[in-house]
């Protein structure tokens, strides 16, 4: 059995993109997966409360994430604004409320199966640093506290704000609504249009809304102990700039309420109807994806993506490129190598269809290797593996895996990673194409194997294709690590430092950067925080006398903690 490392042991840079410091700033959590979760910071001049504003939990609820992107362009004069504007961006890429579960539904505990899982990881941590929190959707209907028709009754959500109760503790929800009602209504003109207040009474035992207890505003309360609501416009309204400036001013109205002082950016109707598909242009292979275009592919090619224009910086929509034969595979954001023919490209924007382009093949597979071993093709963190019969391949958790096929095979090949769950309610036992994040507790136990190695974790991926000869190879999941960490002092020297998971160091008072650090695993993998802020690369923080500065890292593919240690001041670093 050979093995064969996917990991080396040096010197690597972290993978955080935002600064260590207060002010605004935006970040990327999950950055290079099929799951981004963009994060923007917006700090006022004048000081005052945190609020947590979030939109796009579900993906066919367009106008929360345009509005949550419009307010991360706002102005922000008091106090500061933590917004999320697009939560759940397979889902939204796929104009679907849920791929695998839903992810409002996923904060009653602290889940680890599935992507929704990791980002709700993130979410709450962010939650835990805001002092009230406002949830941006779109629900069918309108909202009515007695049945008048199929559109209007107690079981639809549009045109609401939504509480859990009226009174939580001391929190008075309801003059807070009622207090914003007033004001948003006197501006709508269309009864059917004006906002209601939607009380779930979800602490209730006897509760029409039991599900409530799962979601994020129920969390916030019930857990941080914070104002949270949630402002749904109506899926029956068509007119979306409409609906955007009506959530916009409920998400203002409540934020004054709140002690946050914000000026939205400017926008037109006609900017809120066409952003999607303005200014949007992919190349695959330099070949521009555009309606009615034919783009040649050779088999065994490894397909190029290219972003040249990502459409309005105001909106930023979320760019997804699909192939015909694996929908819901982002190519924008994987590596794929044509092993298998497949008949188009289909390109969108937040969900939008923009284009698709008819793909010819020209050309012949390359041979398999002449001594019919069956070789497996694997992308490991974005490198391409190829991996023998029985071969042993060796990762870290949270590595990144996309299982492409078999080399040189004319055949339409099965591969199971036994364990692996790809389609929760169709599990056919096809994981061609999809990201795998390596995490052993999100798959089943029954399927794990003992490993030689130590503290790994073995699983198999085993060819299952019809009539097609037996084969399998192995990955084994070591714990994630670190030796050291390296920094810079403001004199330019590098200090290699002694991880010490749990433990402190002393370090002279004065500036420090973070370089690098030493590792078991790719550097990108990983994200430090101080201060409850991610760590740039190259951006400075400081040790002193006052408090000690406390530097976590955790794994950036799925946000779990891998070790915090603590830095002091006094004395001569260690050299």
């Amino acid at each position: 059995m050979r093995i064969l490392s996917g990991v080396l042991c040096f010197l690597l840079l972290l993978g955080a993109a935002a600064p260590a410091t207060a002010g605004s700033w935006e970040h990327a959590f999950f950055s290079g997966t099929q799951y981004p979760l963009k994060v923007f910071y917006l700090e006022g001049a004048m000081p005052g409360p945190t609020i947590m504003v979030q939109g796009g939990i579900q993906g066919d609820e367009t106008s929360g994430f345009i509005t949550a992107q419009l307010l991360s362009r706002a102005t922000v004069t008091r106090g500061s604004l933590i917004v999320l504007p697009r939560a759940n961006v397979p889902s939204i890429n796929l104009h679907k409320r849920q791929i695998n579960v839903d992810m409002n539904r996923r904060f009653d505990q602290d889940y680890n199966r599935f992507y929704e899982d990791r980002v709700a990881r993130v979410i709450r941590y962010l939650l835990a640093r805001s002092d009230a929190f406002i949830h941006l959707h779109e629900g069918s209907g309108f909202y009515n506290p007695t049945w008048v028709d199929n559109l209007r009754n107690p079981k639809r959500y549009g045109q609401s704000i939504i509480v859990d109760t009226l009174v939580y503790d001391k929190i008075d929800l309801a003059h807070t609504v009622n207090s914003v009602l007033k004001e948003l209504n006197g501006d709508i003109r269309s009864g059917d249009y004006q906002f209601k207040l939607f009380n779930t009474k979800t602490f209730d035992a006897t509760t029409d809304y039991p599900e409530m207890r799962k979601s994020l505003t129920c969390y916030a309360l019930a857990r941080h102990k914070i104002p949270a609501m949630a402002v749904e416009v109506s899926k029956n309204i068509r007119q979306i700039a409409w609906k955007v400036r009506q959530q916009l001013a409920a998400t203002i109205l409540l934020l004054s309420r709140f002690g946050v002082h914000v000026t939205p950016p400017d926008f037109s109707d006609a900017d809120v109807r066409a952003y999607a598909r303005k200014d949007i242009c992919v190349s695959v292979n330099g070949r521009t994806v555009a309606p009615g275009s034919t783009i040649k592919l050779a088999p065994g090619s490894t397909l190029a993506v290219k972003k040249i224009s990502a459409g309005p910086s105001q909106f930023s929509p979320e760019l997804a490129l699909f192939a015909s034969d694996r929908p819901g595979v982002n190519l924008m954001e994987a590596r794929r190598m044509a092993l298998e023919p497949f008949s188009e490209l289909e390109l969108r924007s937040d969900g939008e269809r923009v284009a698709r382009t008819s793909v010819r093949w020209t050309g012949k597979m390359p041979s398999s290797p002449g001594d019919d071993t069956p070789v497996f093709v694997c992308w490991l963190n974005g490198n391409p593996i190829f991996v023998r019969d029985g071969e042993v391949l060796r990762t870290v958790l949270g590595d990144q895996l996309i299982l492409e096929g078999l080399w040189g095979s004319d055949r339409q090949e099965v591969v199971n990673l036994k364990g692996f769950v790809a389609i929760p309610w169709d599990n056919t036992g096809q994981d061609l194409g999809w990201e795998i994040i390596l995490d052993p507790d999100n798959f089943m136990k029954k399927y794990s194997l003992k490993s030689d190695r130590p503290g790994a974790t073995r699983f198999r991926v085993v060819r299952e294709t019809p009539g097609a000869p037996a084969a399998r190879f192995y990955v084994d999941i070591e714990p994630r690590t670190i030796h050291a960490l390296r920094l810079a002092d403001d004199r330019g020297q590098s200090l290699l430092i002694p991880w010490i998971s749990g433990g402190s160091y002393r370090l002279p008072v004065g500036k420090y950067k973070l370089e690098a650090a030493w590792s078991n695993g790719p550097g990108e993998k990983l994200i430090a925080l101080t201060d409850d802020l991610p760590v740039a690369l190259g951006s400075s923080f400081s040790v002193d006398y006052a408090r000690p500065l406390k530097l976590t890292v955790r794994n950036a593919t799925t946000f779990g903690m891998v070790g915090s240690m603590t830095f002091t001041a006094g004395g001569l670093a260690k050299r």
